[in-house]
């Protein structure tokens, strides 16, 4: 493409209206250190507060596109409209809350013009992060990477950079839940890891609620692996064998040595265990059926209300 760019730098915001002038002013500090032909793509998420007319209002010592979601569709959707209207041959994605460095992308480049196609940005977060978030994730890490094919590095973050082959694939995937820290991996492509410090929020706090990173988490998992339905599978049929067997065994005593029955109170332990483990299984079904109905459905990730459409 003739008015492509040398590198891209794709930056998702919802109500960041206070860290807009921190966020340009970082950005502007580091033009000596980037490639003349950079550009800067800043999705405006749907906010409710004033991030659209900051954007607008301030000015970037870069060529910058402003896209207006029609509402609020998340964070990973917001990051995809911006990868898909970007046109550089590099393409960095980060957040707007500062939290990612802006200084560490020379690196990231250096590591690009090693060869190297992906070039993914791991979090060092033991002051930032609360002890919860930090058990959550390394739970959910741990978790998922046991359970699917494709590794996630610990505490990877969407602070990332790609080149343009492996970003043009990455957009080829067809599904509609995205869940990028995994798609990348899954990919393929050379990578390196890259470690960073999270900056403390100078403004405002995360928009990543509880029930955001638990919705998140089970894009991931149902994205990446069928393990727990096979799980499921066999722990129901374990305890179909363990039934028979006990059927079995009551018809044994009854029947055929001539006793009472006793021990009810086991028989209802039994099927309270089993009841229970059939009530886990059917959630765990329906949360796998309510993926393929979200990919069934054919909804665009995102709806541009106005800005320059991919």
């Amino acid at each position: 493409m003739d008015d492509a760019s040398e590198l891209s730098i794709v930056i998702p915001l919802f109500n960041e209206e206070a860290n807009i002038g921190d966020l340009f002013a970082g950005l502007n500090s580091m033009r000596s250190l980037l490639p003349d032909r950079t550009e800067v793509i800043l999705v405006d998420d749907g906010s409710s507060d004033k991030t659209l007319l900051e954007l607008a209002a301030r000015t970037l010592d870069y060529p910058k596109t402003v896209l207006s979601l029609s509402r609020n569709f998340g964070h990973q959707s917001a990051v995809l409209a911006g990868l898909e209207a970007s046109r550089g041959q590099h393409v960095v994605t980060m957040d707007g809350d500062l939290q990612h460095p802006p200084e560490m992308i020379p690196e990231m480049l250096v590591q690009h013009r090693k060869g190297i196609d992906i070039v993914v940005m791991q979090r060092v977060d033991d002051d930032v992060a609360s002890p919860f978030k930090k058990m959550t994730a390394r739970a959910f890490y741990a978790l998922i990477n046991t359970l699917s094919d494709t590794k996630i590095a610990f505490n990877a973050s969407d602070f990332r950079s790609m080149n343009r082959q492996a970003l043009r694939e990455l957009l080829a995937l067809p599904e509609r839940r995205k869940f990028l820290r995994g798609m990348v991996p899954w990919i393929g492509f050379s990578s390196v890891t890259l470690a960073y410090s999270v900056r403390p929020r100078r403004h405002g706090r995360s928009k990543y609620s509880l029930a955001k990173m638990i919705r998140l988490a089970l894009s991931g998992i149902t994205s990446f692996t069928a393990f727990p339905l096979y799980l499921a599978g066999l722990f129901s049929l374990m305890l179909f064998i363990c039934a028979v067997c006990y059927a079995a065994y009551v018809i044994y005593i009854k029947y055929i040595a001539g006793t009472a029955v006793s021990g009810w109170a086991s028989v209802l332990f039994v099927l309270l265990l089993i009841g229970g483990f059939l009530s886990l299984f059917l959630g765990l079904l329906g949360v796998y059926v309510a993926a393929i109905y979200d990919e069934v459905k054919q909804r665009p990730n995102y709806i541009v209300r106005s800005g320059r459409k991919p």
